[in-house]
């Protein structure tokens, strides 16, 4: 394509001195042609056409107006020093209208050429933006593409799906039968950091009774033993929250003297500060608020699991304590990270319908929702905590619901439940609402009987 634009353009600038040769060499052919072929009327004077007008003619065609007009001029001139000096023999007039013919056919042979050379320019102009254009894009396709290509080896071997990355917190933390901060438990909660983070060089280290511990309990990368009075350390530790050379810490680069990237407590949903994930090392792109959210979510949530609570409140049963653990780290989730989380809670008469109601609803259960049931008297209550969930995912859930108990089960209108549902802001927000919902709907058997 290169080499075809070049010898257009080549084409196109003729250079001058070849321009004014061909007109020159053109003209004499023809006028040569015609002393030879009619000596006595060279100029075809008498004759029934002029031959010697083809020479402005074909340069007119090549070259354009002002060539034509050159030719034409050049045989005039000829026809002029023929007649004066009567060349040939027997003194004539001058032709007028012959040299009118001529001038008018050459010239109109010029600006025909000009007028179209216009129109192959603009078309040439616009084909090369046009062409210029497809060659931007076609590069940006190409990145586009490689990006594209990239972000899916990415995704196909590690998902950052938040909630992709709490079920399989769940699945190997919470499986893995130990319980506080060591270094089994660390290990694999820096497993997992390092997964959906892309953590290079990081270590866990402990706090106990609010002392950080000298030592970690888990590494990756050459992970170096870490200054304890580092200031990003520091900052962190007095803030308990994530920070990061890029954040918080980003006002005082003047006083900046770290080896840290990022530093992500441990606080589980009572508060409790049971350790920091340091950050060394970790991928320019990886290395965003993003990315550094879904770590910190996935170190409160570790921190959850790694302490499992024994005090709770209401309810001393294993369900209602996994429940509330989860409703309060849903609930600092919600004020901390401004992550989505609803409950939704259905009175239903402790009696077949009911039974048929309480069983669709556990089979319908997503990944990482948390049922509870309360019996009193001849009464149930079913509450269903459902994390990442926002309006629109709750109404379709409950439309999902609704759907199912009719479809399903063949429950008619009057046997279907009145749910009432809640968007989780806090975690005070959200104890007050169970509360309210156990204990204040006693004696509504309206609804599953």
């Amino acid at each position: 394509m290169d080499e075809a634009e070049q010898i257009t353009g080549e084409k196109v600038r003729v250079p001058i001195a070849l321009k004014w040769l061909e007109t020159l060499l053109i003209t004499a052919f023809f006028l040569a042609f015609s002393v030879w072929h009619r000596p006595d009327d060279p100029f075809y004077l008498t004759g029934n056409f002029p031959w010697p007008v083809l020479a402005p003619l074909l340069v007119g065609l090549r070259y354009g107006f002002f060539m034509a007009l050159i030719s034409a001029l050049i045989i005039i001139a000829a026809l002029g020093f023929h007649l004066r000096f009567e060349i040939t023999g027997g003194a004539r007039d001058f032709p007028y209208v012959w040299t009118i013919g001529v001038l008018g056919i050459s010239l109109l042979a010029g600006e025909f050429r000009d007028y179209w050379g216009r129109q192959q320019q603009k078309l040439e102009a616009s084909n090369d933006y046009r062409g210029s254009r497809l060659e931007e894009f076609t590069r940006n396709y190409y990145l586009l593409k490689v990006s594209h290509d990239r972000l899916e080896q990415q995704l196909a071997g590690s998902s950052s799906s938040l909630r992709e990355a709490l079920r399989r917190l769940y699945a190997q933390v919470g499986d893995a039968g130990q319980t506080g901060l060591n270094q089994e438990t660390a290990s694999l909660m820096l497993q997992l950091l390092g997964r959906y983070g892309q953590l290079q060089i990081a270590g866990i280290y402990a706090i106990n009774n609010g002392v950080l511990e000298p030592e970690p309990l888990a590494t990756v990368g050459r992970f170096r033993k870490m200054d304890l009075k580092d200031p990003l350390l520091l900052h962190a530790l007095a803030e308990r929250k994530l920070v990061s050379v890029q954040t918080e810490f980003r006002q005082r680069m003047g006083d900046l003297d770290t080896d840290l990237l990022a530093a992500i407590p441990l606080i589980d949903s009572e508060d409790r500060f049971i350790g920091v994930c340091v950050i060394e090392a970790m991928p320019f792109f990886s290395f965003e608020a993003r990315s550094l959210r879904l770590l910190a979510i996935l170190a409160g949530h570790m921190a959850d699991i790694a302490h499992e609570q024994t005090e709770v409140k209401a309810g001393g049963s294993p369900e209602w304590r996994y429940f509330r653990r989860h409703l309060a780290r849903a609930g600092r989730d919600a004020e901390f990270f401004n992550l989505p989380a609803a409950m939704v809670g259905l009175p239903l008469a402790d009696s077949r319908n009911g039974q048929l109601i309480a069983d669709h609803i556990q089979k319908v259960r997503r990944g990482l929702d948390v049922i509870a049931e309360h019996r009193a008297g001849n009464q149930r209550y079913i509450v269903v905590l459902m994390p990442l969930t926002d309006e629109l995912g709750l109404a379709g859930y409950l439309q999902r619901l609704d759907d199912g108990l009719r479809e399903q089960l063949g429950l008619n209108a009057s046997d279907l439940v009145t749910p009432k549902t809640l968007q989780v802001r806090n975690r005070a927000q959200a104890d007050e609402w169970v509360q309210a919902f156990l204990f204040d709907n006693k004696g509504d058997t309206s609804h599953g009987q």
